[in-house]
């Protein structure tokens, strides 16, 4: 004669069977993706980009998500700022916040409040980069490239 488990004991097997299941589906969610291609924007900008870590990479193919340009919060508004116009931009946190300080070629500064978790792409010497908006401290935009 076979005996019925109690709904306690069944309940807790299937949260234990879920637990583990999630667990492990999740796992390969974790980390950064290493990219293995990076989108190609429609003009090569070359830029120093100065990670939370302070290391340096010079990089071609610059873009943010594929494009050549920095759009970000300014009070109600969003503003979009080509590369061209661009000298650097320094990247803060204010409380939970991002915000870049866009300093202008020929025109006054601009603080923006970013989304954390755009990427900026490009082209090292020996490889391919990605980086998310967040982690970075500071970009100088040093021009077009031929």
């Amino acid at each position: 004669m076979l005996r019925r488990r109690s709904p306690i004991v069944r309940f807790l097997n299937t949260s234990v069977i879920l637990i583990i299941a999630f667990f492990t589906i999740g796992m390969g969610a974790f980390g950064e993706k290493e990219p293995t291609k990076i989108p190609e924007p429609a003009d090569n900008f070359s830029a120093t980009v100065i990670d939370q870590g302070d290391v340096s990479s010079d990089i071609t193919l610059f873009s943010l998500d594929g494009q050549t340009f920095i759009s970000g919060r300014y009070g109600g508004a969003t503003v979009s700022i080509p590369f061209d116009n661009i000298q650097e931009m320094d990247f803060y946190a204010k409380g939970s916040d991002l915000f870049a300080t866009v300093i202008m070629r020929k025109a006054p500064q601009v603080e923006l409040k970013m989304d954390k978790d755009r990427i900026f792409y490009g082209q090292l010497p020996y490889g391919l980069f990605s980086i998310k908006i967040g982690d970075v401290k500071k970009i100088i935009i040093t021009g077009l490239t031929k």
